[in-house]
């Protein structure tokens, strides 16, 4: 069984053309995919966007994005229903966030 170590020892001798593949089926091989959301979380999800922007609160979104599920923590700002994307003040800038890279809304409770 060959193990990490063992596989750098050889990419030395390995052509670019075999390491960029190599890369690339890593990248596929742990690449998470988006969630489809079901109807009744579709409605929650716009339910918590809509309270959190009324009652100007923090909301953490879970986004799918390059393959990879993060969350980002800010205050919805607007909303642009032309593009279908949101507006997160975070605390380093304003973030254009698209409807469909948003997998989960939860509101964040400043007592915690």
């Amino acid at each position: 069984m060959l193990t990490t170590r063992d596989c750098s020892k050889w990419t030395a001798m390995m052509l670019p053309e075999h390491i960029t593949m190599i890369k690339e089926w890593k990248s596929e091989q742990f690449a998470v995919m988006p969630r489809e959301l079901v109807e009744w979380e579709l409605e929650e999800l716009q339910q918590t966007i809509q309270r959190a922007t009324v009652m100007k609160k923090l909301v953490t979104l879970t986004l799918w994005d390059n393959n990879n599920i993060h969350d980002i923590t800010g205050m919805i700002t607007g909303m642009d229903m032309n593009n279908k994307e949101l507006l997160l003040d975070t605390e380093l800038a304003i973030k254009r966030i698209t409807f469909d890279k948003i997998q989960n809304a939860e509101m964040v409770d400043i007592d915690d």
